[in-house]
């Protein structure tokens, strides 16, 4: 126990900003004030987030392979693409800080600096391109023809390279005014995760909630006028959608509204560890989301299927049974009706007549064999 508890006077615990750690000088007091059952509490829940952060790596890198490398992309593809580099380089970070904060206790060197910056990039831009793949999915049902017609041909590879510029600026100027290794200007670091704040939680989420709802709201209508189940990719945005909010919110809020209020010590350890498990969480789900959304329905699990072909087919754009989607409804979750070919269907000769004496029009299909005819050519 007194182990754990040395272990975690070093964790990194901001106080009046995001940017700012404890002084060597209060980590003592902090030790003194604490309990031990609080060290145990975040030392466990930082072992489950390193582990959970294992395995999302693993994920995450099975589908950065398979996007980039054996699936045919299409423009939602590439935002999938981007999300999971994103959530990669986010596990990879959160790994590294754990072990950092606390087998190596170095959370007061530089490389620990990067690398919880590196982390802060990661996480603003996994949320900037999931708010882009639902608001754009959002469009595509809202206005079906524009974006079947009118929309750029590039416009996903446009819109991640700006998601990446504009996340990798915003954190460049954070490290910047927020150095812990300069003299920063704590008024002009407050400034910058302002700003951040506001972009974050006043931009981005919002953005992404409102999209979200109304692709809800929209397949909610669909499938009780049209009875008809909507499409993969939608499933995926949604699901996505909801667990970033329910486990890697709680990391945003951390970082941009807790730091304003003097939290106890021992409350704000806990809660860091949380987020850290929650944020791990959040970025290990999108591969499983795939996997569960792209699995053929009524097929037991004791059959095994191929994890690209369930990928694929998870992020298909066309709704589920249909080669195309309707005109009508563009890029719509409603699934089209399937014309069947009309066959028609020859009456059964009466009783007594023979097949062949049987008056039809041309028909390819005879009721007996084909017979030859007795005709022959003269040979030349």
């Amino acid at each position: 126990m007194a182990h754990v508890t040395q272990i975690f006077t070093l964790v990194h615990l901001p106080s009046t900003g995001m940017s700012q750690i404890l002084n060597s000088s209060q980590i003592p007091e902090l030790a003194r004030n604490g309990t031990d059952a609080v060290y145990t509490l975040a030392f466990v829940v930082n072992v489950m987030a390193a582990f959970i952060c294992v395995c999302g790596i693993v994920g995450n890198s099975l589908v950065v392979w398979l996007l980039a490398f054996s699936i045919q992309r299409n423009p939602f593809c590439v935002y999938v693409l981007n999300l999971a580099v994103a959530d990669l380089l986010f596990l990879l970070c959160m790994g590294c800080v754990i072990c950092l904060s606390v087998i190596f206790r170095a959370n007061d060197t530089s490389a620990y600096e990067v690398v919880r910056r590196v982390k802060y990039f990661a996480y603003t831009a996994s949320l900037s391109l999931l708010t882009a793949i639902s608001a754009q999915r959002c469009l595509s049902v809202l206005f079906p023809i524009w974006y079947k017609v009118q929309r750029p041909r590039h416009t996903s590879t446009v819109v991640c390279t700006l998601l990446w510029v504009l996340s990798l600026l915003m954190n460049t100027l954070a490290s910047y005014f927020c150095s812990h290794f300069r003299n920063s200007d704590r008024e002009q670091c407050s400034t910058v995760d302002t700003v951040l704040g506001i972009l974050i939680l006043g931009v981005f989420t919002p953005l992404m909630t409102l999209s979200s709802l109304i692709l809800f709201v929209r397949i909610k209508r669909s499938s009780q006028q049209w009875r008809r189940r909507p499409s993969r990719l939608l499933l995926v945005i949604l699901a996505s959608v909801v667990v970033f909010l329910i486990f890697s919110l709680p990391l945003g809020i951390y970082w941009f509204i807790l730091y304003w209020f003097k939290l106890e010590q021992n409350v704000n350890l806990v809660y860091v560890s949380i987020s850290r498990l929650s944020s791990a969480i959040s970025s290990t789900a999108n591969p499983i989301i795939y996997i569960l959304v792209g699995r053929r329905r009524n097929l037991s699990w004791s059959r095994r299927e191929a994890i690209g072909v369930m990928l694929d087919r998870a992020l298909k754009e066309e709704p589920e049974g249909t080669g195309k989607e309707t005109p009508s409804s563009g890029t719509n979750e409603v699934e089209s009706e399937s014309q069947l070919p009309t066959v028609s269907v020859r009456e059964r000769p009466p009783t007594g007549v023979r097949p062949e004496e049987v008056s039809s029009p041309a028909c390819p299909c005879r009721w007996g064999p084909r017979k030859r005819s007795g005709v022959r050519r003269a040979p030349r």
